[in-house]
């Protein structure tokens, strides 16, 4: 390489280099930070996700104490329906007037 092209670059090359540096550097404390804050925020986030599991387990328990009530409404319903057939067969089976 020629002395004189060497002299004219090597300044350029110490700009780009020391600004890489600074880069490098500030992406690594931006980083840095991020995560630190992050962190500082992350009991807050447990806490709320943690209000939120327990209100969508008060929910399954409602919807399941619902559900076993609908079921027993079913089940009685079904009892009453079946008891009501057997009741017209029984009376269908007497003897009536004879037309």
């Amino acid at each position: 390489m020629d002395p004189a092209v060497a002299e004219i670059i090597a300044p350029f090359l110490g700009i780009i280099g020391f600004g890489s540096m600074v880069l490098i550097g500030m992406k690594m404390r931006y980083t840095h930070l991020r995560h630190t804050r992050s962190a500082a925020a992350a009991p807050k986030d447990v806490e709320r996700l943690t209000e939120a599991v327990e209100t969508l387990r008060d929910d399954v328990r409602l919807l399941r104490d619902e559900l076993v009530e609908l079921n027993e409404r079913v089940e009685f319903t079904e009892r009453m329906l079946t008891r009501a057939k057997s009741l017209d067969a029984d009376l269908d089976a007497l003897p009536g007037p004879q037309s």
